[in-house]
């Protein structure tokens, strides 16, 4: 018993068109028994029991095929309207013949034989238009898949042709970009994307697109790229471009990067630096003037006072000389965050640091409670001058933002082999959760950033260019925690 497991349709529609070449075949082995004479023979066995054959081998053929399934109805179908075809021509042959009153011999065979070969032919043009349908489906399918990518894409993706430069496909994007339909679009010169006043440069540059493959942005000459849309906009864009092959055709696929948030980006970011480099000249010339001033009569003064006098002179002069000494850092600063130079990192004594800070931060808030839980250890932390920047605005933000009555604020140090973490503890009224990131600044615009001032604001970015870490976590019972993690210099 044949298991039905084993028999698929594929060998059902294939051994319907062998089944015919078998059942021809079969009819034609009577005629070995009945021919004589080698022609007869030929022509009246071996030919046609060949043809049966040769429609079996097609079944089979066409069953190893890598035609898909539900093509092999069409074959068949093809082949047994071949059978008839031709059958039905030589019934209509028979019966003009009978008419004539001719009468023909072996009908059968010639039947068989007419069976066979229409077989034949409509197998070989049933296995034809399969191959023909399973190249428009593959086609289509591929045409489908290069669309959706084409359209998934959040560029403009425009595709033209090497040799003419004639625009042949777009995406939606595309569409969106030059405000222009698809039907619009193609047809047009890829240089017609562009402004008319340098179109010369661009056809030069669709040229080195071709040679180098490479991503632009601008020209040689650092002028912007663009592209015209059609309400007269220019949009300034960045190319990515490939040539490939298709069907014979050299095409080139340009992918376009509407750029304009980013040169906005740019502008105000060079906007930003024009102020920076105003802040730097006001803190070089203005300030530091104004306080050599200030020094210089402070020193005439501590020459005509008595003693007690004298002691409140030399703090008012050592805050002066902080205050110059503050402007050449700020400065450094300044040209770092606008890219001047590089923010040299070096070996800096953390516990001189925080004791110095502590001493004046006491002599500014005399009605504040400054303590220290344990000892400040004795170690270096990868940062620069600007490490007392960071505590000074971390104390002055525990003092100025406290609601109680004396501001207490308690410092402690805690270290392990690779680092080092500062926590200055407040008592009061605390940081919210949905708060605690965002009084830095983080992820704001700068000085534009909903935290409590600047002062916050430079911690965060100068923790950042030492590599470390600042985060707040609430007091017990009241207030916040700042903690700021640095990485000790002898790890490095």
């Amino acid at each position: 018993m044949v298991n039905s497991r084993l028999i698929t349709p594929r060998h059902l529609w294939a051994g319907m068109i062998s089944g015919l070449g078998i059942v021809s075949f079969l009819a034609n082995v009577p005629h070995l028994l009945t021919e004589e004479g080698l022609i007869a023979y030929v022509f009246g066995v071996f030919i046609p029991m060949g043809l049966s054959l040769g429609l079996v081998v097609m079944g089979y053929r066409v069953y190893q095929s890598s035609l898909e399934l539900d093509l092999l109805p069409r074959v068949t179908g093809w082949t047994l309207a071949g059978v008839v075809g031709l059958v039905s021509v030589g019934a209509v042959i028979y019966l003009y013949q009978s008419v004539e009153g001719n009468v023909i011999t072996h009908g059968l065979f010639v039947a068989m034989n007419l069976v066979t070969t229409g077989g034949i032919a409509g197998a070989l043009i049933g296995v034809y238009d399969g191959r023909q349908r399973q190249e428009q489906r593959a086609t289509e399918q591929a045409r489908r898949r290069y669309q959706t990518v084409l359209d998934a894409s959040p560029d403009a993706v425009f595709v033209a042709s090497t040799d003419s430069g004639e625009i042949v496909d777009a995406n939606q994007a595309a569409e969106a970009l030059v405000e222009r339909p698809l039907d619009e679009i193609i047809g047009m010169h890829q240089s017609e994307l562009h402004p008319a006043k340098n179109r010369d440069k661009y056809r030069e540059l669709f040229a080195t697109h071709l040679n180098t493959e490479n991503v632009h942005s601008e020209f040689p000459d650092g002028s912007d790229i663009f592209v015209n849309t059609a309400s007269g906009d220019r949009i300034p864009v960045e190319i990515n471009a490939t040539g490939f092959d298709y069907r014979g055709q050299s095409l080139f696929i340009g992918v376009f990067r509407d750029i304009s948030n980013r040169r906005e980006r740019e502008a105000e970011l060079q906007n930003r630096t024009e102020q920076l480099e105003i802040l730097n000249r006001v803190l070089r010339h203005d300030i530091r003037n104004d306080m050599s001033v200030v020094t210089g009569w402070l020193d005439i003064l501590a020459a005509d006072v008595d003693s007690e006098d004298r002691d409140r002179i030399e703090r008012v002069q050592r805050a002066s000389q902080r205050v110059i000494g503050l402007t050449e850092v700020a400065r450094d600063y300044v040209k770092v965050v606008s890219g001047e130079k590089e923010l040299n990192l070096h070996p800096v004594s953390l516990d001189s640091v925080i004791q110095e800070v502590i001493d004046t931060r006491r002599e500014q808030y005399p009605d504040a409670e400054f303590t220290v839980t344990g000892d400040v250890p004795d170690v270096k932390v990868q940062a620069n001058e600007m490490l007392s920047s960071v505590f000074r605005n971390l104390l002055n933000n525990a003092v100025q933002h406290n609601n109680s009555d004396i501001p207490k604020i308690n410092i402690g140090v805690e270290r392990t082999d690779e680092s080092v973490t500062v926590s200055v503890a407040d008592n009061g009224p605390g940081i919210p959760d949905e708060q605690k990131e965002t009084v830095f600044g983080k992820g704001e615009q700068g000085l534009e950033s909903p935290g409590t001032g600047i002062g916050l604001y430079l911690v965060q970015n100068l923790i950042d260019e030492f590599g470390g870490d600042v985060w707040i976590e609430d007091n017990e019972p009241a207030g916040a925690v700042v903690k700021v993690t640095l990485q000790r210099a002898e790890t490095q």
